[in-house]
């Protein structure tokens, strides 16, 4: 949100959530003036985001094809292109960043570092946790494998209660810092500005870029 102020963008002002999930940042930013519509893929999270009452918009939507009626003045984008493995999809994804915006539109957005991710796994793969619960006792176990050539971390997650266990298995492809600013200039837009890693958000494992359309 300080991006975006900084760079004379205030109330009134559109901006585009995009992945927008369960609304939380969305809410953030219509809180302070913005007029804000969210776009997620999910329509079971985009439902939990309608019912915050933030007084932002929101559409189910593919970011790689969802245009919007008309083009934003700023968007944000969180994490959401970790979770896309193809090239194409990534591009795509990109692309359909820049065409939300107007001319001269700024793109915030923040990605996994794949760098700042192997030194974080590597020695530290295992993390897990008990918590005891009015419903009994919650053991959460979650293991990370680097797939080196891909940029890509393999999360394993399982958690058991009452002796029940659930499991979960996904990917998120990580980001260099040149990875991400040849994907924004290619996809078009005109000026990528990435602060050095000491400028960089607490969190160590992420790169935030700044892009104007």
């Amino acid at each position: 949100m300080q991006a975006l102020e900084n760079r004379g963008l205030g109330p009134g002002d559109s901006v585009l959530d995009a992945g927008c999930g369960t609304g939380r940042y969305a809410a953030a930013l219509a809180a302070t003036g913005f007029r804000v519509t969210g776009v997620d893929f999910s329509p079971e999270l985009t439902a939990v985001a309608e019912a915050r009452g933030s007084g932002a918009r929101f559409e189910v939507g593919d970011l790689r094809e969802w245009q919007p009626a008309e083009p934003f003045d700023a968007a944000v984008c969180r994490g959401v292109l970790n979770d896309l493995i193809a090239d194409e999809d990534r591009a795509a994804a990109v692309a359909g960043l820049c065409r939300a915006l107007r001319p001269g539109g700024m793109l915030v957005v923040d990605v996994r570092d794949w760098e700042a991710s192997v030194a974080r796994y590597r020695d530290r793969a295992v993390f897990e946790r008990v918590v005891e619960t009015p419903r009994g006792r919650l053991e959460f176990r979650s293991e990370t494998v680097l797939a080196r050539s891909a940029h890509t971390l393999l999360i394993h997650e399982r958690i058991r209660m009452g002796g029940k266990e659930e499991g979960f298995d996904f990917a998120m492809r990580c980001w260099t810092v040149a990875e991400l600013e040849a994907a924004l200039r290619a996809a078009g837009f005109r000026a990528v500005e990435i602060p050095a890693a000491d400028l960089q958000p607490a969190r160590a494992d992420r790169i935030v870029a700044i892009a104007l359309c």
